[in-house]
């Protein structure tokens, strides 16, 4: 089935996996979970996208949000910060601030807690894996995140055999604790259990937000969403933030990691640092808040793997770079693509090719 999707817009792992972690492509096609149903999705010709699966158009027009006037988001944003945004919206505007469902989301930002994209991946995979459904399409295998009455029938000490995390509290206790508010739960038989004498007040902050509904927050506004999703031990602004930027629609959520923190620091100085972060952004950036934080984030996150990568490659000797991509001169077999844009030319020694940064002197032996 084909959908609409009005330009800028653009399918890619690395803006797909910063926000939901689970994206898989293969074969020009990326694999995910929408609405509990797993789904292929790719760029087609036009402002159109493809995708086929178990979940609805409706659902997949909301997940990535293609009824969002994104040019008007665009043109507040320029018009915010002329200096850094119109460059940020060139590079990166094909995103969008993704609409997941509440739950889901919340558990995966649970699971990011002190981690890497790739680490908070595998948290999430062995908690799907071990308690999920088993989803398949088109040979692709992807398990669902479980529901949170399945968590509470799986028990706390059950889940605590995880070892997604040893914070303390740990992963599993607070993702424990949000399933119980939502599900319900004989909480005072898990007090007498000892819960919360060595679950480090978990159980305390459940009674505080016992029968939470989480869509409810979507209504809630952004202040008061923050406060409840807070009141879990272990959940601190940056997670609560996410939830409300990620799942609620809160586009003036303004999620902050040590990405953002350096995008910050080297494009606008001590600026952030003369009041909250959070207030800095949403008094520069309003209502489109979040979207500003993803541009950056992305910039940083690209900007910090090509710093990875010259520090790798790069040397005095043996090292060309043409156009902003480099061609290293190395004994061996040829050619190896990053995935972003960027390359490295293995070339056979005895090939007469200068150190050189000027593109004719490098192509002259050819």
């Amino acid at each position: 089935m084909f959908l609409e999707a009005p330009r800028p817009f653009r399918l890619e792992c690395d803006w797909l996996n910063a926000q939901a972690f689970r994206w898989t492509e293969r074969d020009g096609w990326f694999y995910g979970i929408v609405g509990g149903q797993l789904i292929r999705v790719r760029n087609a010709d036009g402002d159109r996208i493809e995708f086929d699966g178990g979940a609805s158009a409706d659902d997949v027009k909301r997940y990535f949000r293609l009824d969002q006037d994104i040019a008007a988001v665009h043109n507040a944003l320029r018009e915010a910060d002329p200096d850094h945004m119109p460059g940020l919206v060139e590079r990166h505007g094909h995103i969008r601030v993704l609409q997941q469902d509440p739950w889901e989301c919340f558990v995966s930002y649970i699971c990011s807690r002190n981690a890497s994209i790739d680490s908070t991946k595998g948290r999430i995979t062995k908690l799907a894996d071990r308690y999920g459904n088993r989803l398949t399409l088109d040979g692709m295998t992807l398990n669902s995140l479980p529901s949170p009455q399945r968590l509470v029938e799986a028990g706390e000490d059950e889940m605590g055999r995880l070892s997604l995390g040893f914070k303390n509290p740990s992963i599993t206790d607070t993702i424990f604790a949000v399933a119980l508010s939502i599900a319900g739960g004989d909480l005072d038989s898990v007090e007498a259990r000892g819960w919360r004498r060595w679950r480090s007040g978990c159980l305390l902050r459940v009674h505080v937000v016992s029968e939470m509904d989480l869509h409810a927050l979507s209504r809630e506004p952004h202040w008061s969403a923050m406060g409840q999703l807070g009141r879990y031990a272990g959940v601190g602004p940056k997670i609560a933030e996410c939830v409300c930027l990620f799942s609620l629609g809160k586009d003036e959520a303004f999620p902050i990691d040590r990405h953002i923190r350096r995008a910050l620091t080297e494009r606008y100085g001590d600026v952030p640092g003369k009041t909250s972060r959070y207030e800095w952004a949403r008094k520069t950036f309003g209502s489109n808040a979040g979207y500003a934080g993803q541009l950056l984030f992305l910039a940083q996150l690209m900007e910090n793997r090509r710093q990875q990568r010259d520090a790798r490659y790069a040397s005095e000797d043996s090292t060309i770079v043409i156009d902003g991509k480099i061609l290293y001169h190395e004994p061996g077999e040829h050619g190896h693509d990053f995935g972003d844009g960027s390359s490295v030319l293995h070339i056979h020694e005895g090939w007469d090719v200068p150190h050189s940064h000027r593109k004719e002197d490098v192509m002259a032996p050819w």
